[in-house]
């Protein structure tokens, strides 16, 4: 409620974002709101309530203003638009994000694995996995522009785990890899 006690729309600040998933793989969407009440969080599919299921999950902590819609083992009949509905007795509606499911294989393509990546003491720990053989190349940047290589791996497994411990000393520092 504002000062004048009158209830204000929950407002969006980070909502859900486009996705491209390969045929099988998994899509997330998240979003974070700020609400003077505590908000709940619908999520929709071309307009309609999505509902759990063995390969659709919600996470919502509506006290932290955040909710996540994980979609796994995708395919075509998931592609569309995604959108989430916020309500703490009035309601905000995001735009729709787009998720496009491909369905021909794309080759070599390295991914990174969210549930093996994050800060840690010892710096930022990436966690990747692509094509068996493969040596991955990770290049940081702290711009998007100049990229420089920090490491090269070797994958014969197809997983790689590296931790940047240079990582505990800048205040940001974006990732990518290739495969060599």
């Amino acid at each position: 409620m504002n000062s004048c006690g009158q209830l204000l729309p929950p407002i969006i600040t980070i909502p859900p974002l486009g996705e491209t998933v390969q045929n099988g793989g998994t899509a997330v969407f998240s979003t974070t709101v700020i609400s003077l009440t505590t908000p709940s969080f619908t999520w929709l599919f071309n307009g309609k309530p999505i509902s759990a299921s063995a390969n659709v999950t919600v996470v919502s902590l509506p006290l932290l203003g955040t909710s996540t819609l994980t979609i796994s083992n995708v395919s075509s009949a998931n592609a569309g638009s995604y959108a989430v509905r916020v309500n703490n007795g009035l309601t905000s509606t995001s735009g729709g994000a787009t998720l496009v499911v491909l369905s021909n294989p794309v080759p070599e393509v390295v991914n990174i694995v969210s549930t093996g990546t994050g800060m840690t003491a010892g710096g930022f720990k990436l966690q990747l996995s692509g094509p068996a053989g493969s040596n991955y190349v990770i290049q940081a940047s702290t711009d998007l522009k100049n990229w420089v290589p920090i490491s090269t791996n070797a994958a014969p497994t197809g997983t790689v785990t590296y931790t940047d411990a240079a990582a505990t000393n800048l205040a940001f520092r974006y990732y990518r890899a290739k495969i060599q």
